[in-house]
């Protein structure tokens, strides 16, 4: 009889273990849900893997323009425009009323380099003359050249052509307004080289 009751007993206390066992395991795996469902309303999946949660990025700050500022506007002010300078009238071929020079002697060569004139302006005294213009003109009273001007020595020349030219030309002096300072002198030219004339000198004097 006493041996019974000692197994009767041994049998009811491993069953209240077991019981005791469960209940805490179950206590166990309600707290382990609880947290589990917490973590998902309040962190999502993320934060059960243990991923690093995202941080938040500071907000870009807009760098601010600088602003415009117009400068003044200037009232515009009336620039008077530069006087024309006037353009000194074409020479034309004249007689003069009182030459300033007058003709004094000419002669003639020829020569296969160049056709023209060449000679020398001298005052009353014999003393060259600097700075006069000559005109050689076409007959129909047109400039056969440009104008030539005396130098130190009251030399000058005028060339019509780099060869032989035949040719009829008036020779005159000019004034520095390009008006006529001496009489009309006509002369004329050829393609002889041997005989012929290319270049003619003419001398001019002051008028007295």
């Amino acid at each position: 009889m006493s041996k019974r009751k000692q197994v009767g007993s041994g049998s009811e206390g491993s069953t209240d273990r077991s019981t005791r066992f469960y209940i805490l395991l179950a206590v166990v795996l309600v707290i382990v849900i609880a947290v589990i469902a917490y973590l998902l309303v309040t962190l999502g999946i993320p934060a059960l893997r243990g991923d690093d949660q995202p941080t938040a990025q500071p907000a870009a700050t807009a760098t601010p323009v600088p602003t415009f500022t117009p400068a003044a506007t200037r009232e515009p002010t009336n620039t008077p425009l530069p006087s024309p300078t006037p353009t000194p009238a074409a020479p034309v071929m004249a007689e003069p009323e009182s030459p300033i020079y007058v003709f004094e002697s000419a002669g003639a060569r020829p020569s296969v380099e160049w056709t023209g004139f060449f000679g020398q302006v001298t005052d009353a005294s014999a003393a060259p003359v600097e700075g006069v213009l000559v005109a050689v003109w076409y007959r129909d009273g047109q400039l056969a050249a440009p104008l030539s001007e005396t130098d130190e020595t009251g030399y000058y020349e005028v060339r019509l052509a780099d060869a032989p030219l035949a040719g009829i030309w008036t020779i005159q002096l000019l004034t520095e307004d390009l008006q006529p300072a001496s009489v009309l002198l006509t002369f004329e030219t050829n393609e002889d080289t041997e005989q012929g004339i290319q270049q003619i000198q003419v001398l001019w004097t002051e008028a007295p």
